[in-house]
């Protein structure tokens, strides 16, 4: 082999080397990139990312897909709802913030409830066949131009459908409607500039309560908007921003009658009402106080010509008999109401206020206090005598003074003491109250 020959040998199997070398970099390269998209967003609702989505916590879902009954889909980036045949017992799906452009993927959720989808690319109402339990349906701020494939949810409550482009068509973009179970309606902020929506759609809807129709073109052609939108929906509750009561649907249906001259005449006749209401009650309310007042008098003067009181009546009623059982409990349970702690707080500040009274002279001290309180405690003892004793303290830093002879008599000790010293030493000899206690030569 010559040198040329063995040149483009070894040529050739290194650019297989390196050609080998640079497609398990791209395969490495690719993984990593799939698993960052994943990450940070994933445009693909697959089921290796829901699965990762049940273990990330396990306090919210169960491993098993069809046990779960909420799942939490949100501002994950993924442009096709799919992959949810497992999810059998779902009954809310929170799937808002994404880049769906369609409705699809729940031919299996039979059971669901509550699906919100705001925030989305959708562009046409469809897919929810086999969502028959539906009841709450949000689609706020995506595409739809008008309202349809409602007709077979025939459990749907609430349709909240803000901020989309219904409308552009009249009132064929919300004529399917009519025939729906809805009976809360959010269509604020939309297209709908035909007034004629009002008696061709709202009014027709038999079980229409709540209605959000403001922010729409419509508003502003509706003559008389709030009462002629009341007087012609005859089972509405609330209107926009606040509710409607009894008294305003009589305003507008006076004022659809007769103008603002019989609506005038009917707030008249309401306020009368309302009054002639008031009076009855306060009526009614005297009559009470009367009988019972009547009543008293009555029994009051069978009591005086009765022979017996109400302790010696033989006669138990349901009260005294209540009242006797609640005495006789508390007389079986005397032992557990009693409280020691009020007992104790209530003889010392009966014993406090026995000194302040008597003076200064008839203190005790704490240990005879509480041998006092003790002793109480124990048993009751008879009433003593008061002590008429006092125990005088006298000056005992005098100077003994000479003593010639024996007497009889206790010496005493009148000393006082300098100012600015200390005091002396009590004498051995002398006692507290002044007796000598050895014999003075």
């Amino acid at each position: 082999m010559s040198t040329s020959d063995l040149d483009r040998a070894l040529h050739a199997s290194v650019l297989k080397r390196e050609a080998v070398k640079e497609a398990e970099f791209r395969s490495q390269r690719e993984k990593h990139e799939e698993e960052v998209r994943l990450g940070f967003g994933a445009t693909e609702m697959t089921k290796a990312e829901l699965k990762k989505l049940i273990d990330s916590d396990r306090r919210l879902y169960y491993r098993s897909e069809e046990l779960n009954d909420k799942l939490f889909i949100q501002y994950k980036g993924w442009k096709e709802l799919k992959n949810l045949e497992g999810w059998t017992g779902l009954r809310a799906l929170y799937a808002e913030c994404n880049a769906f452009d369609r409705i699809s993927g729940l031919s299996q959720c039979r059971n669901l409830r509550s699906l919100f989808l705001q925030d989305n690319c959708i562009k046409k109402i469809d897919g929810l066949e086999n969502c028959p339990l539906l009841w709450n349906l949000n689609l706020n701020n995506n595409f739809i131009e008008r309202i349809e494939g409602l007709s077979h949810l025939r459990s749907l409550n609430t349709l909240t459908i803000q901020k989309n482009k219904i409308g552009f068509g009249g009132v064929d973009d919300m004529v399917h409607l009519v025939d729906s179970t809805i009976s809360t309606l959010d269509v604020q902020d939309n297209k709908i500039w035909d007034p004629d929506t009002l008696p061709e759609v709202f009014a027709r809807m038999a079980d229409l309560r709540v209605i959000y129709l403001k922010g729409n073109p419509c508003a502003k052609k509706i003559p008389n908007y709030r009462k002629g939108i009341t007087a012609v929906c005859h089972n509405l509750k609330y209107l926009d921003d606040r509710p409607v009561f009894p008294e305003d649907r009589r305003a507008a249906e006076a004022f659809n009658r007769g103008g603002l001259e019989e609506e005038r005449a009917e707030r008249r006749r309401i306020k009368q009402e309302e009054n002639d209401k008031h009076e009855r009650n306060m009526r009614a309310f005297q009559d009470m106080i009367e009988s019972v007042r009547r009543e008293k008098r009555e029994r009051d003067a069978m009591r005086i010509e009765d022979k017996y009181t109400n302790e010696s009546d033989p006669v138990i009623s349901q009260e005294k008999r209540m009242q006797q059982q609640v005495e006789k409990w508390k007389q079986e349970n005397a032992e557990d109401l009693k409280d020691d702690a009020r007992e104790h707080a209530e003889r010392c500040l009966q014993a406090e206020n026995h000194r302040k009274e008597h003076g200064p002279e008839q203190e005790v001290s704490q240990g005879q206090e509480s041998q006092q309180y003790e002793s109480a405690e124990a048993e009751p003892e008879e009433p003593k005598e008061e002590d008429q004793r006092k125990l005088v303290y006298e000056d005992i830093w005098d100077e003994i003074p000479a003593v010639t002879g024996r007497t009889s008599q206790p010496a005493t000790c009148t000393f006082q003491p300098p100012p600015r010293c200390k005091p002396q030493a009590a004498p051995k000899d002398c006692t507290p109250g002044g007796t000598e206690l050895n014999d003075l030569d």
